[in-house]
């Protein structure tokens, strides 16, 4: 993989993002070859709990739907997709998530017709949920007992 294509995958998916409302996480600038091993670097949807900020509590704080690039298992780069939700296999299944890997299609780009798909039921999910229900049921037990 050439460094002009990592730049061209950051900056397609960055532009893609930006362009559905996402906004642009850490210091890093999608430009750099070294954007994926920031690890703050990324995007989020600012709309996630309807658009309400709420503190950030290390393990407690439900995660906003968020992306980024990662590493996967074995060691290949990949496109991540977080969920808005409980981190950690805490709570309900309606309320739980976790990363989803999209590994490079043949070409080495991120498939952001899939994404696109993927994000028309996330972002309206992450606009409806209510954080306190998230951390209610992460810590008083699972949803609908």
């Amino acid at each position: 993989m050439t460094t002009d294509l990592m730049v061209a995958r950051q900056l397609g998916v960055h532009e893609f993002l930006t362009a559905r409302g996402w906004l642009l996480d850490g210091d890093s600038d999608p430009a750099r070859v070294w954007f994926t091993d920031d690890v703050h670097a990324g995007w989020h949807y600012p709309h996630t709990y309807g658009g309400r900020q709420i503190n950030d509590v290390a393990d407690t704080t439900p995660v906003r739907l968020q992306s980024y690039f990662t590493f996967d298992n074995e060691g290949n780069e990949v496109f991540t997709l977080v969920p808005a939700g409980n981190l950690r296999g805490s709570g309900c299944p309606e309320h739980d998530t976790q990363e989803r890997f999209y590994p490079f299609t043949a070409a080495g780009v991120v498939d952001l017709e899939e994404i696109a798909t993927e994000l028309d039921k996330l972002e309206p999910r992450a606009r409806e949920l209510d954080p306190r229900a998230l951390i209610e049921c992460r810590y008083f037990g699972p949803c609908k007992r």
